[in-house]
Protein backbone atom coordinates (compact mmCIF):
# COMPACT_ATOMS: atom_id res chain seq x y z
CA UNK A 1 0.00 0.00 0.00
CA UNK A 2 3.14 2.35 1.28
CA UNK A 3 4.39 1.71 -2.72
CA UNK A 4 1.25 2.31 -4.15
CA UNK A 5 0.77 5.40 -2.08
CA UNK A 6 3.58 6.84 -3.16
CA UNK A 7 3.08 6.97 -7.22
CA UNK A 8 -0.82 8.03 -6.38
CA UNK A 9 0.95 11.04 -4.72
CA UNK A 10 2.73 11.69 -7.42
CA UNK A 11 0.12 11.34 -10.15
CA UNK A 12 -2.14 13.51 -7.90
CA UNK A 13 0.45 16.01 -7.94
CA UNK A 14 1.22 15.81 -11.79
CA UNK A 15 -2.52 16.98 -12.08
CA UNK A 16 -2.65 19.41 -9.79
CA UNK A 17 0.26 21.64 -11.00
CA UNK A 18 -1.23 21.92 -14.33
CA UNK A 19 -2.75 25.41 -14.77
CA UNK A 20 -5.04 24.29 -18.03
CA UNK A 21 -6.23 21.52 -16.28
CA UNK A 22 -7.20 23.23 -13.31
CA UNK A 23 -8.66 26.01 -15.06
CA UNK A 24 -10.86 23.94 -17.04
CA UNK A 25 -12.17 21.77 -14.50
CA UNK A 26 -12.86 25.33 -12.33
CA UNK A 27 -13.22 28.68 -13.82
CA UNK A 28 -14.15 26.61 -16.97
CA UNK A 29 -17.50 25.64 -15.84
CA UNK A 30 -18.55 28.23 -13.81
CA UNK A 31 -18.43 30.88 -16.41
CA UNK A 32 -20.46 28.67 -18.44
CA UNK A 33 -23.01 28.15 -15.82
CA UNK A 34 -23.24 31.97 -15.77
CA UNK A 35 -22.99 32.16 -19.45
CA UNK A 36 -25.50 29.75 -20.28
CA UNK A 37 -27.90 30.78 -17.25
CA UNK A 38 -27.91 34.17 -18.33
CA UNK A 39 -28.53 33.81 -21.91
CA UNK A 40 -31.77 31.20 -21.33
CA UNK A 41 -33.04 33.37 -17.91
CA UNK A 42 -36.06 33.91 -19.24
CA UNK A 43 -36.90 30.47 -20.48
CA UNK A 44 -37.62 28.79 -17.24
CA UNK A 45 -39.68 28.97 -14.67
CA UNK A 46 -39.47 30.63 -11.19
CA UNK A 47 -39.82 27.08 -9.37
CA UNK A 48 -36.65 26.11 -11.80
CA UNK A 49 -34.45 28.68 -12.84
CA UNK A 50 -32.06 28.75 -15.95
CA UNK A 51 -28.78 28.85 -13.29
CA UNK A 52 -30.40 25.70 -11.55
CA UNK A 53 -31.21 23.97 -14.87
CA UNK A 54 -27.38 24.54 -16.02
CA UNK A 55 -26.02 24.33 -12.49
CA UNK A 56 -27.20 20.82 -12.58
CA UNK A 57 -26.59 19.82 -16.75
CA UNK A 58 -22.80 21.59 -17.16
CA UNK A 59 -21.55 20.35 -13.67
CA UNK A 60 -22.69 16.44 -15.59
CA UNK A 61 -20.90 17.85 -18.66
CA UNK A 62 -17.80 18.88 -16.86
CA UNK A 63 -17.90 15.42 -14.71
CA UNK A 64 -18.29 13.67 -18.10
CA UNK A 65 -15.25 15.30 -19.39
CA UNK A 66 -13.39 13.86 -16.72
CA UNK A 67 -12.56 10.76 -18.70
CA UNK A 68 -10.37 13.14 -20.65
CA UNK A 69 -8.70 14.39 -18.00
CA UNK A 70 -7.93 10.65 -16.97
CA UNK A 71 -6.75 9.53 -20.37
CA UNK A 72 -3.93 12.35 -20.64
CA UNK A 73 -2.74 11.39 -17.12
CA UNK A 74 -2.57 7.84 -18.10
CA UNK A 75 -0.46 8.47 -22.08
CA UNK A 76 0.16 12.04 -22.02
CA UNK A 77 3.85 11.50 -23.45
CA UNK A 78 5.42 13.88 -20.92
CA UNK A 79 3.85 11.91 -17.84
CA UNK A 80 4.38 8.13 -20.03
CA UNK A 81 8.71 9.39 -20.15
CA UNK A 82 8.57 9.60 -16.38
CA UNK A 83 6.50 6.50 -15.32
CA UNK A 84 9.60 4.49 -17.19
CA UNK A 85 10.81 3.56 -13.48
CA UNK A 86 7.45 2.66 -12.23
CA UNK A 87 7.32 0.29 -15.41
CA UNK A 88 10.27 -1.68 -14.85
CA UNK A 89 10.28 -1.68 -10.87
CA UNK A 90 8.74 -4.84 -8.77
CA UNK A 91 5.07 -3.36 -8.44
CA UNK A 92 2.32 -4.82 -9.52
CA UNK A 93 1.07 -3.45 -13.18
CA UNK A 94 -2.29 -2.55 -11.73
CA UNK A 95 -0.72 0.43 -10.13
CA UNK A 96 -0.09 2.41 -12.87
CA UNK A 97 -3.43 2.55 -13.95
CA UNK A 98 -5.44 2.33 -10.81
CA UNK A 99 -3.14 5.42 -9.49
CA UNK A 100 -4.31 7.68 -12.35
CA UNK A 101 -7.72 7.07 -12.35
CA UNK A 102 -7.78 7.31 -8.25
CA UNK A 103 -5.71 10.58 -8.85
CA UNK A 104 -7.77 11.96 -11.62
CA UNK A 105 -11.17 10.92 -9.40
CA UNK A 106 -10.55 12.56 -6.04
CA UNK A 107 -8.92 16.24 -7.47
CA UNK A 108 -11.56 15.74 -10.57
CA UNK A 109 -14.06 15.49 -7.69
CA UNK A 110 -12.88 18.08 -5.07
CA UNK A 111 -12.31 21.19 -7.58
CA UNK A 112 -15.98 20.11 -8.78
CA UNK A 113 -17.26 20.62 -5.30
CA UNK A 114 -15.66 23.67 -5.21
CA UNK A 115 -17.48 25.06 -8.39
CA UNK A 116 -20.54 23.88 -6.71
CA UNK A 117 -20.43 25.26 -4.04
CA UNK A 118 -19.03 28.53 -5.82
CA UNK A 119 -22.39 28.54 -7.51
CA UNK A 120 -24.83 27.84 -4.84
CA UNK A 121 -22.79 31.12 -3.54
CA UNK A 122 -22.69 33.40 -5.90
CA UNK A 123 -25.43 32.08 -8.65
CA UNK A 124 -27.80 30.29 -5.86
CA UNK A 125 -28.21 27.01 -7.61
CA UNK A 126 -30.45 24.77 -5.87
CA UNK A 127 -28.44 21.42 -5.51
CA UNK A 128 -31.11 19.96 -3.17
CA UNK A 129 -30.72 21.37 0.24
CA UNK A 130 -30.89 19.13 2.93
CA UNK A 131 -30.36 16.66 0.10
CA UNK A 132 -27.63 17.62 -1.77
CA UNK A 133 -25.29 14.69 -0.11
CA UNK A 134 -27.56 12.28 -2.20
CA UNK A 135 -26.33 14.75 -5.20
CA UNK A 136 -22.88 14.44 -4.41
CA UNK A 137 -22.98 10.82 -4.15
CA UNK A 138 -24.43 10.12 -7.58
CA UNK A 139 -21.47 12.54 -9.20
CA UNK A 140 -18.91 10.89 -7.03
CA UNK A 141 -19.65 7.67 -8.65
CA UNK A 142 -20.18 9.11 -12.30
CA UNK A 143 -16.46 11.08 -11.29
CA UNK A 144 -15.30 7.41 -10.68
CA UNK A 145 -16.99 5.99 -13.82
CA UNK A 146 -15.83 8.27 -16.33
CA UNK A 147 -12.04 8.32 -14.89
CA UNK A 148 -12.16 4.62 -15.78
CA UNK A 149 -13.10 4.75 -19.14
CA UNK A 150 -10.87 7.61 -20.30
CA UNK A 151 -8.13 4.97 -18.98
CA UNK A 152 -9.60 2.21 -20.81
CA UNK A 153 -10.28 3.91 -23.93
CA UNK A 154 -6.28 4.78 -23.84
CA UNK A 155 -5.79 0.53 -22.81
CA UNK A 156 -7.82 -0.28 -26.27
CA UNK A 157 -6.72 2.19 -28.68
CA UNK A 158 -3.26 2.08 -27.74
CA UNK A 159 -3.25 6.47 -28.14
CA UNK A 160 -4.19 9.34 -26.06
CA UNK A 161 -5.31 11.32 -29.14
CA UNK A 162 -7.30 8.36 -30.59
CA UNK A 163 -8.66 8.38 -26.82
CA UNK A 164 -9.44 11.50 -26.71
CA UNK A 165 -11.06 11.94 -29.88
CA UNK A 166 -13.14 9.34 -29.54
CA UNK A 167 -14.34 10.49 -25.84
CA UNK A 168 -15.12 13.73 -27.00
CA UNK A 169 -17.92 12.46 -30.41
CA UNK A 170 -19.53 10.14 -27.01
CA UNK A 171 -18.70 12.87 -24.48
CA UNK A 172 -20.91 15.88 -26.91
CA UNK A 173 -23.21 13.66 -28.63
CA UNK A 174 -24.62 12.52 -25.19
CA UNK A 175 -24.53 15.75 -23.70
CA UNK A 176 -26.69 17.24 -26.95
CA UNK A 177 -28.99 13.74 -26.46
CA UNK A 178 -29.43 14.22 -22.83
CA UNK A 179 -30.32 17.77 -23.09
CA UNK A 180 -27.79 19.47 -20.84
CA UNK A 181 -27.18 22.29 -23.62
CA UNK A 182 -30.92 23.02 -24.11
CA UNK A 183 -33.95 21.07 -23.23
CA UNK A 184 -35.64 18.99 -25.72
CA UNK A 185 -39.44 19.06 -24.64
CA UNK A 186 -40.06 21.39 -27.15
CA UNK A 187 -39.10 18.73 -29.58
CA UNK A 188 -41.83 16.60 -29.08
CA UNK A 189 -42.55 13.46 -27.38
CA UNK A 190 -40.34 11.02 -29.91
CA UNK A 191 -37.08 13.13 -29.55
CA UNK A 192 -37.94 13.28 -25.66
CA UNK A 193 -37.88 9.21 -26.04
CA UNK A 194 -35.18 9.18 -27.95
CA UNK A 195 -33.13 11.33 -25.75
CA UNK A 196 -33.19 8.75 -23.00
CA UNK A 197 -30.54 6.66 -25.39
CA UNK A 198 -27.98 9.15 -23.22
CA UNK A 199 -27.13 7.83 -19.80
CA UNK A 200 -26.31 11.10 -18.77
CA UNK A 201 -30.61 11.31 -19.54
CA UNK A 202 -30.92 9.26 -16.95
CA UNK A 203 -28.70 11.15 -14.68
CA UNK A 204 -30.06 14.34 -15.18
CA UNK A 205 -33.65 13.09 -14.36
CA UNK A 206 -32.46 11.19 -10.87
CA UNK A 207 -31.03 14.60 -9.93
CA UNK A 208 -34.14 16.43 -10.85
CA UNK A 209 -36.49 14.17 -9.48
CA UNK A 210 -34.07 14.13 -5.88
CA UNK A 211 -33.95 17.72 -6.11
CA UNK A 212 -37.11 19.02 -6.84
CA UNK A 213 -39.69 16.03 -6.43
CA UNK A 214 -38.35 14.06 -3.24
CA UNK A 215 -38.48 11.18 -5.80
CA UNK A 216 -36.03 8.74 -4.82
CA UNK A 217 -37.72 5.99 -7.39
CA UNK A 218 -34.47 6.33 -9.90
CA UNK A 219 -31.65 7.00 -7.34
CA UNK A 220 -30.59 3.38 -6.34
CA UNK A 221 -30.82 2.03 -10.17
CA UNK A 222 -29.01 4.76 -10.92
CA UNK A 223 -26.30 4.08 -8.20
CA UNK A 224 -26.41 0.55 -9.13
CA UNK A 225 -25.97 0.56 -12.63
CA UNK A 226 -23.06 3.51 -12.16
CA UNK A 227 -21.47 0.58 -9.75
CA UNK A 228 -21.40 -2.33 -12.39
CA UNK A 229 -20.33 -0.24 -14.92
CA UNK A 230 -17.32 0.81 -12.91
CA UNK A 231 -16.29 -2.54 -12.16
CA UNK A 232 -16.72 -3.78 -15.65
CA UNK A 233 -14.47 -1.13 -16.84
CA UNK A 234 -12.13 -2.00 -14.45
CA UNK A 235 -11.59 -6.07 -15.28
CA UNK A 236 -11.57 -4.40 -19.01
CA UNK A 237 -8.79 -1.68 -17.84
CA UNK A 238 -6.81 -5.00 -16.65
CA UNK A 239 -7.54 -6.72 -19.53
CA UNK A 240 -6.50 -4.73 -22.06
CA UNK A 241 -3.67 -2.82 -20.05
CA UNK A 242 0.29 -4.01 -21.52
CA UNK A 243 2.83 -1.82 -20.45
CA UNK A 244 4.75 -2.34 -23.61
CA UNK A 245 1.57 -0.44 -25.38
CA UNK A 246 2.30 2.51 -22.07
CA UNK A 247 5.73 2.57 -22.94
Amino acid sequence: MYRFFQVFKRDFFNLAINPMWIFYITVFPFMLVSILGFLNSGNYGSNITAYDYYGISIMIYMVFNTSTLSANSFMEGRIKQGNMRIIYSPLPKGHIYISKIAATAILSFFCHLLVMLLLHLILKVNFGGENVIFIILILLLFEIFVSILGVLFCCIFKSENTANQILSIVINISAIMGGLFFRLDGFGETVEKISYLSPVKWIVTDILKVIYDRDFSYYLPTVTILVVLSLSALLLCKKFYNTEDYI
